[in-house]
């Protein structure tokens, strides 16, 4: 006699890439393969979260045609860099226009957002409370958006510790377990060509490299030396408050007021100019700059993370779509990600249902025993006020 199987699946990391989690949704829905389950980190709990809630149909038509520049639009938000580039402000309120108010607990599926605990180095999967919240805490890339403080935890990205979170999915006991692994191999070997286009590029641009400037420096350092730091820091305070203050107390307050500014409008304009040319065309065979640097090092980090993963828990099904030519902050690229997506599930298709056919039939399942179909420090669930 057939029982009702529950279906799971581990969606992993990967930015722009996470577009192929869309197609492999999609083509798991049009076959009749239910979903019971979805743990998914970064992009994957974006997308997870998309499908769990009923949006993927507005997300579709919303990158559909979508530039480079629009799609910076939904969450570029510059801010003096501190602890992130983006305020991540624009990006909760594209996420809020798609998820909308509905918190985890209500949605029709058991869903779980995957983060990491910049403070103590857990895995913490986000399972009660504000979907918004939960997503963008997944997605906060170290370095591009400002970590998301919530549930009394310090959050970043889930791909930092646990990319491909198929021990979270392990956690929850679903008959049946596929994982959607966008990391199965490093990134392409570039043509010897653009390697030395590249290199020749950053050589250069080492003779341009300015630190903060000197003389906002030295005057830094001489209004800090003479009077106590409190009192610097205090005054200054106080000027950057005053509305009709046209003095800045001393000449040492002064000095530094108008270096601060300086160097703030600098940096500001700094970050605007590198943005508006992050991923451009002309700059493909030129040096690499901050955002493809960051992304470059984490893409190596999740193959090598999702490596040791899949070599420690096997699921039923593996499915592994092989996205090529896309950085990951080019979401433009939305309808090229989701082909591939598409292609490669459907290819899985056949030994999804012969799966399902069998387990429905025997004894429960567990994780590995029907192999794969290759295709191309953790902590306890915690909850979002």
């Amino acid at each position: 006699m057939k029982r009702k199987l529950t279906v799971g699946i581990a969606l992993d990391s990967g930015g722009a890439m996470g577009g192929a989690h869309i197609g492999v949704l999609e083509v798991l829905q049009e076959h009749g393969i239910p979903i019971d389950i979805i743990v998914g980190s970064s992009a994957g709990a974006a997308v997870g979260a998309m499908y769990a809630c009923g949006a993927m149909d507005a997300f579709k038509e919303l990158i559909s045609g979508l530039s480079f520049m629009d799609a910076l639009s939904f969450y570029a938000d510059p801010v003096f860099p501190v602890s992130g580039l983006f305020a991540g402000k624009k990006a909760r309120k594209f996420l809020h226009s798609l998820l909308g108010d509905i918190r985890i607990e209500d949605l029709p599926i058991t869903f779980a957002a995957v983060a990491t605990d910049l403070l103590t180095g857990e895995t913490v999967p986000l399972s009660r409370g504000p979907l918004v919240d939960a997503v963008m805490a997944s997605i906060s890339m170290p370095g591009v958006f400002k970590p998301v403080v919530a549930g009394g935890r310090l959050l970043t990205d889930g791909g930092v510790s646990d990319p491909l979170p198929l021990d979270i999915l392990a956690d929850l006991s679903p008959d049946v377990t596929i994982a959607c692994n966008l990391h199965s191999k490093l990134p392409d070997k570039i043509p010897a060509t653009q390697k030395r286009a590249i290199l020749s590029a950053q050589k250069e641009s080492s003779h341009d490299d300015e630190d903060l400037p000197s003389w906002f420096i030295d005057r830094a350092l001489r209004a800090l030396r003479t009077e106590r730091l409190s009192a610097r820091v205090k005054s200054i305070r106080e000027s950057l408050m005053s509305t009709g203050r046209h003095q800045a107390g001393t000449s040492r307050d002064r000095e530094l007021f108008i270096a601060l500014q300086e160097q703030l409008v600098q940096s500001r304009d700094r970050i605007a100019s590198l943005i508006g040319r992050s991923f451009s065309e002309k700059d493909r065979t030129g040096m690499l700059n901050i955002f493809e640097v960051m992304l470059s090092a984490t893409n190596i980090q999740q193959y090598q993370k999702n490596r040791l993963m899949l070599m420690h828990l096997k699921p039923d099904i593996l499915i592994e779509p092989v996205v090529d030519g896309v950085r990951a902050l080019e979401f433009n690229k939305g309808e090229l990600t989701i082909e591939q997506g598409r292609n490669t599930a459907l290819q899985a298709i056949p030994a999804i249902r012969a799966l399902m056919e069998r387990t429905s039939c025997g004894p429960g399942h567990g994780y590995g025993d029907a192999g794969t179909i290759p295709s191309g420090a953790r902590g306890s669930g915690d909850d979002i006020p």
